[in-house]
This record gives C-alpha cells, sequence and structure tokens, in this order.
C-alpha cells in the first residue's frame, strides 16, 4: 500500500485558508487547485458534478445577512479553474434549508435534491430544484405534508423521471421513517412509499439497479445477531418501491451508512463503524452480494485512533475511491483512498491537518477527481473544493 501523508499540505492549505476567499488560478495550474468559498459561518460542500466546461458545488450555507443564523441552500457555478462564475445562487425558504445532492439529468442540466424549510406549515420538505444546461432555473417543486416533516437526502434518474429518498416524522410517535418517493420528469409525484420500524429509521442515498432500487442508511429499529445502537441498513425494493430484501450491519455501538455504488458483482457501501469500546469511529467499506443482502463479500475497516468516516464512493475502472475525514490531535485530515475489488488498500493520501472533511468526489473529464467539503472548526467552515490529478495527487 502506497501512503502519502503530506505533513507540508497543514502549510500549503493554511496559506491558502488564511488568504482571499477565491483566488485566480493560471490554464498551467488546471489540473490541481483548491479553492474555498463563503463566510466561515459553517458553510459546507456537500456534492459537486462537472459542469459546463467548469463544475456546480451544492453546498448549505448560513445566512449572515437575515442576521437569523439560519441555513440556505447554495449553488456555486465555476470554470474548470475552479474559479467562481457569477453570483452564488441560493435557496431559502425562511428557515433551516439544508442541502442533499446533485444529479446531472440527460438534457445537460442538473436536479437539486434537499430539504425547505416551510414556513407558512413551519415543517420542513423535500425540495426539488431544476437546472437548464446554462445553468437557469427551470422549475422548483416542494413535497411533503402539512403537519409532518420530509426531508431530501438522494436523487437518482429511475426508468422515467426521478427516484428519491429522504426522511419522514409522519407517525403516532414522530420518529424518523424512510420515505422513498418517485416522481416524474418535471418533478410531480407519482408514488411513494415508507419504510419504517419502532425507532429512527433514516436514508442517505439510493442506487437504481436492474431489478429495483436500493437504499442505504442506518437504523436502530433493526438488529441482526450481535448489533445493538445504531445499524448501517440497506433496503432493497422493486421498480414499484416494494421492499424485497432487507439488511443491517454493523456491531454493537453506532454505525452509520452513508453512500453506496452498484459494481460488476455487488454493491459497495461506505460509512463509518464505532470500535467495540464505542469511542471512535472508523471509515467502513463493505462489499455485498446482489442477490442476497446477507451475504457479506469482504467489509474493511480503515482508520487511525481517532475518528474517521466515509461519505462518498465512486467506481474508477476495476477499483473504488472513498472520501471523507481521518481525525488527528489537531483535528481532521480530508481522506482519500482508493481501494480494489477485494478491499485491499491500494493508495491512501490525507489531506490539511485543520478540520478538513470531504463529502463528495467526481471523475472529471480530464482523468482527474473534484472534491468538495469543509474546512474549519465545527460551526466555522468554509466551502472547499479541491481538484486532484489522474495520479491523485494535488
Amino acid at each position: 500500500m502506497k501512503q502519502k501523508i503530506f505533513k507540508y499540505t497543514f502549510v500549503l492549505l493554511a496559506l491558502f485558508f488564511g488568504a482571499c476567499e477565491n483566488m485566480d488560478i493560471s490554464s498551467g495550474q488546471a489540473d490541481t487547485f483548491i479553492k474555498i468559498f463563503g463566510s466561515w459561518n459553517s458553510d459546507i460542500g456537500v456534492d459537486v458534478k462537472s459542469f459546463n466546461d467548469g463544475y456546480v458545488v451544492l453546498a448549505t450555507i448560513t445566512d449572515i445577512e437575515s442576521g437569523n443564523g439560519d441555513a440556505d441552500i447554495a449553488i456555486i457555478f465555476t470554470d474548470k479553474y475552479g474559479n467562481q462564475n457569477g453570483n452564488i445562487d441560493t435557496i431559502d425558504g425562511g428557515g433551516n434549508d439544508i442541502a442533499g445532492k446533485l444529479l446531472k439529468t440527460s438534457d445537460g442540466g442538473f436536479i437539486v435534491v434537499g430539504t425547505l424549510y416551510d414556513t407558512l406549515y413551519h415543517n420542513e420538505d423535500i425540495l426539488l430544484v431544476k437546472y437548464s444546461p446554462e445553468g437557469q432555473l427551470t422549475w422548483q417543486k416542494t413535497l411533503g405534508g402539512t403537519s409532518s416533516n420530509e426531508q431530501g437526502k438522494s436523487i437518482k434518474s429511475a426508468q422515467s423521471g426521478y427516484i428519491i429518498v429522504g426522511n419522514t416524522d409522519d407517525n403516532p410517535q414522530e420518529t424518523w421513517d424512510i420515505l422513498m418517493v418517485k416522481v416524474d420528469a418535471e418533478g410531480n409525484l407519482e408514488w411513494q412509499n415508507i419504510f419504517s420500524g419502532t425507532g429512527t429509521d433514516k436514508a442517505n442515498d439510493v442506487i437504481m439497479h436492474s431489478n429495483g432500487y436500493l437504499i442505504v442508511g442506518e437504523t436502530n429499529s433493526f438488529y441482526e445477531a450481535g448489533q445493538a445502537s445504531y445499524n448501517i441498513m440497506a433496503i432493497k425494493t422493486n421498480f414499484t418501491g416494494g421492499e424485497t430484501d432487507k439488511f443491517t450491519y454493523g456491531g454493537t455501538h453506532n454505525d452509520y451508512g452513508n453512500s453506496v455504488i452498484e459494481v460488476d458483482d455487488g454493491f459497495i457501501i461506505a460509512g463509518s463503524v464505532e470500535n467495540i469500546a464505542g469511542g471512535n469511529s472508523d471509515a467502513y467499506i463493505l462489499k455485498v452480494e446482489k442477490d442476497d443482502l446477507i451475504d457479506i463479500i469482504w467489509n474493511k475497516s480503515f482508520g487511525s485512533n481517532l475518528n474517521d468516516f466515509a461519505y462518498g464512493i465512486i467506481k474508477t475502472n476495476d477499483d473504488v475511491v472513498v472520501v471523507g475525514s481521518q481525525e488527528n490531535i489537531t483535528g481532521a485530515y480530508g481522506l482519500f483512498l482508493n481501494i480494489d475489488s477485494e478491499g485491499n488498500s491500494l493508495y491512501s493520501n490525507t489531506l490539511g491537518g485543520y478540520n478538513q472533511v470531504f463529502r463528495a468526489i467526481e471523475r472529471t473529464p480530464d482523468g482527474g477527481f473534484i472534491l468538495t467539503g469543509s474546512t474549519g472548526a465545527q460551526g466555522n467552515e468554509q466551502i472547499m473544493l479541491v481538484k486532484l490529478n489522474s495520479d491523485y495527487e494535488l
């Protein structure tokens, strides 16, 4: 295993983060860069996609103009060097609005899913916003009840239209249940399904596969032998949202499933598991059979002696790349991990050292990688955008 921990990177990042918020980068530096955006008031990048010879970044930012400290959903357009194009587009429902995921659409535009606060009924709704290939707002929809809270977490293309997963507390106990929603190409509701237990059940990601959909999240409602607290949960459904398989993974402490991809011979889930003492978490990757979720092909933990998390995962050739964070005594490094089809580490890199967290990663047209997340202490973050080259280097 090659492992690089750039001790000098902290100095480099400190220089970047201590300077102006948005530095121009020349064409000679286009293959790698670090960019930051925001106000040092809890601004967090949650997803990024290549878009119009540049990038579009989805973030949750603090509304500093209103003075109430509420969160807004933000869309940032950049050129291929990471320089911001135009103003930051914000979506403000009047309360705390939380960004979910981006999805590129077949027309060259993209859709944003998230959670929008409804000031009329004082609750949360699922937000859908469609942008054109030119980056212009096309339509905006909300989905949810008038007396319950609904949260939008992830969206993927379906056979037609889109499949969305999130959470709802529309039950007598007002605990969180997993909500699956199917909409048409214009964001109109076609059907929905709820997956619930006696406790808290939450979805974080969804994919479509050959026989339906797979939801990944966490639960403290369902347990397998030897499990307790929160566990990673995977739910397989058919194309109409009917459950066909379900299984939980983890131990006796808190374990979370954050993202999932499909590979030729299974599903790979990225998340975190707490150690046997329940004190610290490891980044956790597991591969399970497509036809039977109970069959774990392999599972691997990656981490230090402190808290480490895996948030985003993508395929690259025959391998997988995972991003997240790895804690140290000064804060956290942004974690970049390349593993093979058997879960073995091929390359590991950490960047930063003062509370850097990677939330999402995407392959770029030049064969490199674009990552987004945050830098700074909790409650005092800025959005971080990092471009690595095809050798995983900054």
